[in-house]
């Protein structure tokens, strides 16, 4: 990866052709909003520009064939890595990513209707296997429901997507202009307590709105991901070794829906007691760092 991160940086038609073809190649797409964020974060948007007009021509195509994925990435990638150069600040980027994940799931509500409507109904008719018998109130307001939270689960995972392209371009940053800097970034990202309580309620109400339930994946997307930087921080600070890590990865995959909220959770306690500042060892003040590695 650091030398395709290397000749992204030699020069804007390398860029160009780096962001062009990651994004013309199925499931690639993440690779030119990785490069579009690291151009950002180094050089600014201005710079980005001409390398966003031209190579994200391909994610314009998958677009007009129905395909929205690779052009909003890229386009929620550029959006955030401006926003962490501006702010040098991982916490707005993250919250910053609920409001970008909200526009997603307008978007994709508003060209993916006639998709995530047939979804629902396929979803609809395995709710009794899935739920056992239930009122049928109850299951007449689930159904509609079913909709905007189908919605509001693509527009977290399209927000998470851009999120991740961020934080590969800004370790590729790391990795050629500051060995490390994105380590301590990620390993000391937390929320706000106020942020965190606002987050987990829109979590867990958010469905009880009606049309609002689209917000309930949306919110989580802080809280997972903080809680995954509590994870990489601990163990850094234990010094665990990576299997650790693997072992956090594996169970998020094969046990989803036990291993997210626990993953929420614990993002949230540590927004009240701050789990790494009692864990860490007594040291002097830290020399500050460029963060971002600009010009």
């Amino acid at each position: 990866m650091r030398a395709l991160a290397e000749y992204i940086m030699r020069g804007r038609k390398q860029a160009t052709l780096a962001v062009a073809v990651s994004t013309a190649v199925p499931l690639l797409f993440w690779l030119g909003a990785a490069a579009l964020a690291l151009i950002v974060l180094r050089r600014g948007l201005a710079d980005a520009m001409p390398v966003m007009v031209w190579g994200a021509l391909p994610a314009l195509a998958w677009a007009f064939v129905g395909d929205l994925t690779p052009l909003l990435v890229l386009a929620g990638s550029v959006g955030l890595a401006v926003l962490l150069r501006q702010r040098s600040d991982w916490v707005p980027v993250v919250l910053a990513a609920v409001p970008l994940g909200l526009v997603y799931a307008l978007v994709l509500m508003l060209f993916l209707a006639e998709p995530l409507q047939a979804l629902a109904g396929q979803i609809q008719q395995l709710l009794p296997q899935m739920l056992g018998e239930l009122d049928s109130a109850v299951l007449a307001r689930l159904e509609r429901l079913l909709v905007p939270l189908l919605a509001g689960l693509m527009g977290a995972v399209h927000a998470m997507m851009a999120l991740v392209a961020l934080m590969i371009g800004r370790s590729w940053q790391a990795g050629l202009y500051n060995p490390g800097g994105f380590r301590q970034e990620f390993h000391r990202l937390r929320l706000p307590s106020v942020a965190a309580i606002v987050l987990l309620a829109l979590t867990v109400f958010g469905p009880q709105f009606g049309q609002l339930a689209l917000l309930s994946p949306v919110a989580s997307v802080p809280l997972v991901l903080a809680g995954l930087a509590l994870v990489h921080g601990v163990v850094g600070l234990k010094g665990l070794g990576s299997a650790w890590l693997v072992v956090t990865y594996v169970l998020l995959l094969v046990f989803a829906q036990f291993a997210f909220p626990l993953i929420m959770l614990l993002a949230f306690v540590d927004s009240l007691f701050d789990f790494r500042s009692r864990m860490a060892p007594a040291q002097g003040p830290r020399n500050g760092d460029d963060s971002n590695g600009r010009d």
